[in-house]
């Protein structure tokens, strides 16, 4: 079923944003198809949890499949020290991510990389990587983050995955206009990821935070250094083809990671309105409805009715009981798809979602949102739409590309005090990077991931 999963994701993108073939300077020449991952016909049904394969040929034998290669880069800038001293969670995260990938089968090639000013080449070997991996390697003071970025993306084509490891602290150093250097490093990284990004359009980013112990010099914006012997977060940032991306995150799900695990992530998706399977299920309701039955004609038919399957009429409120003047309805979605890429944190996060009734801005529904246990669908989630004040019309639902949370509550806006502002479990500036990157994908295109339409009428 994942390799059905996988297939899927990687048509649906190949056919809604078409393949660059430009080539970008200083990289290899893009391939002319992103990775399939290897399936038979005869595992591939026309619709396969409702994601449509349209008239794509498959033939007998099993596809062709290109694997790309993966390349790993981990910062070693001394604020990073810390989290190498000793057997820390850093490494038995790195150490198993890295393992993970190289036993796979996503990849024939992995390569290790130190970076800061530049890349070192380490070779491909995880375990003398890991055991290597200690303060001593950690020769930079600081890092100039968008420039790293940059470094990064200049050695990534569609045929490549780039896997940078980071503290993501940005260094303005003494004396530095620190508000200054922040908006610059943003505007630098948002240049370098919207550059990157024309000439290679299919590209998705994913940004996994975590949490290890730390047991060394902690660096504040000013370079000042403090020793310190807490637990620390930091970021692995995932940038390739989408298809490459979904093969990935299908593989190495976020619950496979050690370490602490992931405790928060977020994935940037190339521009697609993408298609799922939804329907507005019978229950869980509040109050009353008619929905259409039939495809048929006659009395029983309401005019205008278009697809029972999306469409009510006859809305009644509660008259009674404790939800009295409410009328709520329930969507069935099969966010399958989605939850490979995106991840449930995202799916469920109501803040993911727009609504829009006759192509306004509406938030006349309250939205929440829970996993479907009905084992007799294909729906993987629920979503109740509540209100009081019923609003009619088409009902639009979009799931978009929404900026977390989550990056807000982690930025320290101040970079001076470790222990002041619960700065001990944030980072300095990483807001700055997780929006240059996001702006950067705005303006590439839509931001939005796919639309759900209904027809409500009293």
């Amino acid at each position: 079923m994942r390799n059905i999963l996988i297939y899927c994701l990687a048509v649906l993108f190949l056919a809604s944003c078409g393949n660059s073939s430009t080539q970008r300077k200083g990289g290899n020449k893009p391939s002319e198809n992103s990775e399939m991952t290897a399936v038979t016909a005869s595992k591939i049904k026309p619709v396969v949890n409702g994601c449509t394969l349209m008239a794509i040929y498959l033939p007998a034998v099993t596809a062709s499949k290109i694997k790309p290669v993966v390349n790993v880069y981990v910062e070693n800038s001394g604020s990073m020290a810390g989290y190498v001293n000793g057997n820390t969670d850093f490494k038995k995260a790195v150490y198993n991510y890295l393992t993970d990938i190289k036993i796979s089968g996503i990849t024939d090639t992995l390569n290790l990389f130190y970076i800061n000013d530049k890349s070192v080449a380490k070779g491909s070997d995880v375990e003398d990587f890991i055991e290597k991996l200690n303060p001593n390697q950690c020769v930079f003071a600081t890092s100039d983050i968008s420039n790293v970025f940059d470094l990064v993306l200049k050695r990534t084509d569609n045929k490549q995955i780039s896997v940078l490891i980071t503290d993501g602290i940005f260094s303005p150093g003494r004396g530095k206009d620190a508000e200054q250097y922040l908006v610059n490093q943003q505007i630098g990284i948002k240049t370098s990821m919207a550059e990157y990004l024309k000439v290679f359009p299919n590209t998705a980013v994913i940004v996994y935070q975590l949490s290890s112990n730390f047991k060394g010099r902690f660096f504040n914006r000013e370079d000042k250094p403090e020793n310190i012997d807490a637990s620390r977060p930091y970021y692995i940032w995932v940038i390739g083809d989408v298809a490459n991306i979904a093969s990935l995150k299908a593989h190495i799900p976020d619950e496979r990671f050690k370490g602490g695990g992931v405790q928060h992530s977020y994935t940037l998706l190339p521009p697609v309105n993408m298609k799922i399977d939804y329907a507005i299920l019978s229950s869980p309701k509040q109050g009353s409805f008619n929905r259409q039955t039939s495809s048929g004609s006659g009395c029983s038919r309401k005019k205008d009715i278009v697809n029972p399957k999306t469409s009510i009429y006859n809305i009644k409120k509660a008259s009674n009981g404790a939800h009295k003047g409410n009328f709520m309805f329930t969507i069935g979605m099969d966010l399958s798809l989605f939850t490979v890429l995106l991840g449930d944190e995202y799916l469920t996060n109501t803040e993911s979602y727009a609504r829009l009734i006759n192509k306004q801005p509406n938030n006349d529904y309250f939205i929440e949102i829970e996993h479907n246990t009905n084992p007799n669908t294909n729906y993987t989630h629920n979503m109740k739409l509540t209100t009081d004040k019923i609003s009619v019309g088409e009902l639009e639902i979009i799931l978009r590309n929404q900026f977390p949370q989550w990056i807000y509550d982690i930025n320290d806006e101040e970079g001076l005090d470790i222990y002041k502002n619960d700065a001990i479990n944030k980072t300095f500036g990483i807001k700055y990077l997780a929006e240059g990157i996001y702006e950067a994908y705005n303006f590439s295109g839509s931001s939005i991931y796919t639309t759900m339409k209904f027809n409500l009428k009293k």
